[in-house]
C-alpha cells in the first residue's frame, strides 16, 4: 500500500498563506497594539493571544468596575477595582506563556498621541526576537481620540483596524467588516469619518448609500482609506432609563452584552489575523 502525502497551499486573490510553519512564524513575529481593553478590546486581545500572535502591547488606564460584568472579559468578582491591562496580562500569559506582553498604563489622548505612537514602533522592534510588523487595533470609543488616532496611524503608515459602536446592539449576526469609507448605520464611525475629513485632510466623497446617477457616482467615487472597520448594521435600541441606573457615567445610557462585544472583538481579531497570515498589511491612506 502506497500512501501519498500532498501539501496544499491556500491563496487569496493577492497573497499566499504558504505552509503551516510560515503562518505560525508570521503570527509569532508580529506585534499587535490593542488600544482600549474594554468590552471589545478585552475579547480581541485574548483571541489574538490564542491565535498565536507573539507580541501584544496593551494600552489602557481604566480599572475594572462591577458594571463591566455584562460585557468585558476580565471582569470577575475577584478583579473589581484592579487595572484592566494588569489582569489581562496575567490571563494571557496563562494562556500563551511565551507571548511577549507590554503594558502601557495610560489613556490615548490628543496630547500624548504622537509620543505614544512613536514609542510603539520602538516597542515593536524590541518586544521579541524577530518582531517584524506592527498593527494597531483601535478599540476606543472617544470621538476626538478615535479620529486623531487613525490620522496618526495614517501619518506613520501603521496598519490599523478600527471598530464602531456596540452600545444598544443585540444581534451579533449584523456585525460585519468593511473599509471605513463604506460603513453605514454607525453614528460613532459617521462622526469620526466626518472629523477625519474636516480636521485631518481625509478625502471627501459620497456617502456609501448616496448617489443614483452612475456618471456622478463614478466621477466622485472615493478611494478606500485602507482602514478596516468592524461595525453593526443594526439600529441601536434606545431606552429612556435616565435616573434609574447606578452605573458609572462611563457606561453610558445604552446597554449591551458579551455576545455582542465579544463578537465585535472576535471579528476584529479575525481581520487582524487574516492580515498577518496573508501578509496583507496595507498602510492606511487619506484617499
Amino acid at each position: 500500500t502506497t500512501t501519498t502525502t500532498t501539501t496544499t497551499t491556500t491563496t487569496n486573490s493577492n497573497n499566499s498563506i504558504g505552509g503551516a510553519n510560515v503562518v505560525l512564524d508570521r503570527l509569532a513575529a508580529s506585534t499587535v497594539v490593542v488600544i482600549g481593553l474594554g468590552g471589545i478590546g478585552s475579547w480581541a486581545a485574548e483571541a489574538l493571544c490564542r491565535s498565536g500572535v507573539g507580541n501584544l502591547i496593551l494600552i489602557d488606564l481604566d480599572d475594572i468596575c462591577i458594571s463591566n460584568t455584562n460585557r468585558q472579559l476580565h471582569t470577575l468578582s475577584s478583579t473589581i477595582g484592579k487595572f484592566k491591562i494588569t489582569e489581562m496580562k496575567q490571563r494571557l500569559q496563562d494562556i500563551h506563556p511565551t507571548c511577549n506582553i507590554t503594558l502601557v498604563h495610560d489613556f490615548v489622548t490628543l496630547d500624548n498621541m504622537d509620543e505614544m505612537l512613536d514609542g510603539l514602533t520602538l516597542s515593536a522592534t524590541t518586544a521579541g526576537a524577530g518582531a517584524r510588523t506592527i498593527i494597531c487595533l483601535d478599540a476606543i470609543d472617544g470621538l476626538q481620540e478615535k479620529a486623531a488616532l487613525l490620522a496618526a496611524c495614517t501619518d506613520r503608515k501603521i496598519p490599523v483596524v478600527t471598530v464602531g459602536g456596540a452600545a444598544g446592539k443585540m444581534d451579533p449576526t449584523k456585525i460585519t467588516c468593511r473599509d471605513m469609507t463604506l460603513v453605514t448605520d454607525d453614528r460613532l464611525v459617521f462622526k469620526s469619518r466626518k472629523l477625519m475629513r474636516q480636521r485631518y485632510g481625509f478625502a471627501q466623497g459620497l456617502h456609501p448609500a448616496a448617489g443614483t446617477s452612475r456618471s456622478i457616482t463614478k466621477k466622485r467615487r472615493q478611494k478606500k482609506w485602507n482602514i478596516p472597520c468592524v461595525f453593526s448594521t443594526e439600529v441601536p435600541r434606545i431606552h429612556d432609563n435616565q435616573g434609574s441606573s447606578s452605573f458609572r457615567p462611563c457606561d453610558g445610557p445604552l446597554g449591551t452584552a458579551c455576545f455582542v462585544t465579544g463578537s465585535f472583538g472576535f471579528f476584529a481579531a479575525a481581520r487582524i489575523v487574516e492580515m498577518i497570515v496573508y501578509d496583507d498589511l496595507k498602510p492606511p491612506r487619506r484617499g
